[in-house]
């Protein structure tokens, strides 16, 4: 599994129906994924463009907003305003083993099961069908040095948007993809605009805390504030 980078980031949405579609997303989907089911569609936005990218995909969605869910209805082929965590999504409409591809964009952190989440999503992938999630990485170095002044502050965006349930950082990404029978693919690391390339071990001095001898593979995941899996169904 090797690394790759992607910056500048917009870590999370930054209004209550942000109609921008997922560009880093859309780009993980390709021309062979025929029908893709987005779990937390909201307004519709990615779905709508990959649509209008590639004519003959059928895109549907999930989305608990009911508001945003009605807007996203008219621009794709089958959405469902409901929670997935509390609903029987077949029951629902959407169709087992048929999917190419299931996106999280966002999604996974404000689940209270997101292990179930993703195994209940297994049934309705094809046998060779893939999970796409974006997921913030609390290991990021901003987070690491609030924590050791004592503070875990909660915001209305970000890395800890007060509706985070869960968090993670690759080794515990890694595990949730692994104990929910994927095998990743790909990761692509979205990584801070201050983050130097070249140089690698060296010190990392934040004042009164001080990082002696990081790795480059240390050092990127201090740096990467959201992870974007692709992660191939297995067994």
């Amino acid at each position: 599994m090797g690394l790759n980078y992607y910056s500048p980031l917009k870590p999370e949405h930054n209004t209550k129906y942000d109609d921008t579609p997922r560009l880093d997303i859309a780009d993980l989907i390709s021309q062979g994924d025929q029908r893709v089911l987005e779990i937390g569609c909201s307004t519709g936005a990615t779905g709508r463009l990959l649509k209008q990218k590639f004519p003959n995909m059928i895109y549907e969605g999930v989305e608990l907003d009911e508001s945003a869910a009605a807007i996203a209805a008219a621009r794709l082929d089958n959405v469902i305003a409901a929670d997935m965590e509390r609903s029987d999504l077949a029951a629902a409409g959407i169709e087992k083993g048929a999917f190419d591809a299931v996106i999280f964009a966002d999604v996974l952190e404000h689940l209270y099961d997101p292990w179930k989440a993703l195994y209940t999503v297994r049934d309705f992938l094809k046998p060779d069908g893939k999970v796409i999630a974006s997921i913030p990485n609390v290991q990021n170095i901003h987070l690491v040095l609030h924590l050791l002044k004592g503070n875990w502050s909660y915001d209305k965006y970000g890395l800890l948007d007060a509706t985070h349930v869960r968090f993670f950082t690759m080794n515990e990404i890694i595990r949730l993809f692994n104990g929910t029978r994927y095998r990743i693919a790909q990761c692509i690391n979205n990584i801070q605009p201050e983050f130097e390339y070249d140089g690698w071990p060296r010190d990392l001095d934040f004042g009164n805390v001080l990082l002696k001898d990081v790795t480059f593979e240390e050092a990127v995941k201090l740096y990467t504030v959201q992870y974007l899996i692709v992660a191939r169904k297995t067994g």
